[in-house]
């Protein structure tokens, strides 16, 4: 059976040498705590001298937490100004890395943009070689544009280049030669072929050239280069006459000349002045009479003309 129930905890103060409360005498230079378990366990006591070391007690325990508070304040402060320096660090690295992207996407549209040019510039130089290729008589079995296939082009005319510029230079004296041009800028006004006899108006007559009417001393050139092997007065209603070798087999002449204005073994150019213009030999008034030999064979001289002057009709 339990006896009477015991109070936790007993404090108390005398003001004599001593004093009792509930049973319990207290001298006066003792101040104690006394904790008192409800049914089993130790009894815990705490005892001052004197009322001032229990006030220094409190104060020192007060101070221990307050110290303590103010120390987890100071690390909580300290870690959360670390999280946020964290914070700020990791937000500038990933605002750099946002700015580096997009730096990166334009360079991948500029390299885009450059590679397409590139392409387009492969492709033309592809179309340019076989341009050369066809001018000058090579071929190269491979189709592919590519670039690889572009060097190796490249490397075999640098390879035949020797042969290339020979063959580029016959081209260019042999187009110095051909006759390609009119003698004189005006209208035709008699074509090769048959035509109506201009001085008997009754039947046709084979005119083996142009006429091409100008006014009197007109200068007239060479259409071609070549060496001059006739100059001078032709019979046959030529009148002055002037004929020039182009060579491969080709030679043009100009006659009803004015006047001749080179002689024999000359070596004129093209677009050089031969003669002036007139209405000598069989003639209806002044005009030049344009003609072509091919192989001594009087041929049309139309063909050959691929820049004809302003004013041809």
């Amino acid at each position: 059976m339990l006896g009477p129930r015991i109070p936790k905890w007993a404090v108390g103060r005398s003001s004599g040498r001593s004093w009792t409360r509930g049973g319990f005498t207290i001298a006066r230079e003792d101040l104690r705590i006394v904790v008192f378990p409800e049914r089993s366990g130790s009894v815990r006591e705490w005892r001052w001298q004197d009322r001032h070391r229990l006030w220094l007690s409190i104060a020192s325990a007060a101070a221990a937490l307050l110290v303590s508070a103010v120390v987890f304040l100071l690390v909580t402060a300290y870690q959360d100004i670390l999280a946020t320096t964290h914070l700020r660090t990791a937000l500038a690295a990933s605002a750099k890395v946002q700015v580096e992207n997009r730096i990166l996407r334009a360079q991948l549209a500029q390299a885009r943009t450059e590679n397409t040019r590139a392409l387009n510039q492969v492709n033309a130089m592809a179309a340019d070689i076989r341009h050369v290729e066809r001018a000058l008589g090579m071929r190269f079995n491979a189709s592919d544009a590519g670039l690889g296939n572009i060097l190796s082009r490249l490397d075999l005319l640098h390879q035949q280049l020797p042969a290339v510029l020979a063959k580029a230079a016959q081209r260019e004296i042999y187009l110095a030669h051909r006759p390609d041009m009119l003698p004189v800028a005006g209208p035709i006004t008699s074509w090769y072929g048959w035509r109506p006899n201009p001085f008997t108006h009754a039947g046709s007559e084979f005119h083996p050239g142009l006429d091409i009417a100008v006014p009197m001393y007109t200068p007239v050139v060479s259409v071609g280069a070549g060496v001059v092997t006739y100059a001078g007065w032709k019979p046959g209603g030529y009148g002055y006459y002037v004929q020039v070798d182009n060579g491969y087999g080709v030679s043009s002449f100009v006659s009803h000349n004015a006047a001749v204005l080179v002689h024999v073994g000359q070596r004129v150019k093209r677009g050089q002045e031969i003669a002036l213009s007139g209405s000598t030999g069989r003639s209806t008034g002044p005009h030049v009479y344009f003609g072509i030999l091919v192989d001594g064979a009087s041929t049309n001289p139309w063909p050959f003309i691929h820049d004809s002057p302003a004013g041809l009709h």
